[in-house]
């Protein structure tokens, strides 16, 4: 006895086609993702739209700065707790994901505040 497997044809309305091609985009991040990519912010913009809200140095209720050079010793450390910190959040500190900061805006702003490269453009603003 074989097994056969009868699949029933019909035909679907241009609505529920619709509606089946605008899920299925949502299913496809990847597809944002690379848009994304190409409208991605430099670090001092994102800096500036997202973290100097807490992190500003003339803030009076400033959080810890940390826009200051690190050693390169410490690079690889700092940018991993850094990267930890933005996307889970740590006590005061909220989670940002990636609708609010992109996988490569994260690892640039993580690469400008290790070579301070912000720093040196908040003391050029004063």
């Amino acid at each position: 006895m074989k097994n056969i497997t009868r699949v029933l044809s019909r035909r679907l309305s241009p609505v529920t086609i619709g509606a089946l091609t605008l899920f299925g985009s949502l299913l496809l991040p990847s597809v944002a993702a690379a848009e994304s990519e190409t409208d991605m912010r430099e670090p001092a913009e994102v800096y500036r739209q997202v973290c100097s809200h807490c992190h500003e140095t003339d803030v009076a209720n400033k959080v810890a700065p940390i826009t200051m050079a690190f050693p390169e010793v410490a690079h690889e450390a700092r940018g991993n707790y850094i990267r930890m910190t933005v996307r889970n959040g740590r006590a005061a500190m909220p989670s940002f994901r990636e609708a609010k900061i992109s996988d490569p805006e994260l690892e640039a702003l993580i690469q400008a505040l290790m070579g301070g490269d912000l720093a040196h453009a908040a003391d050029s603003e004063e």
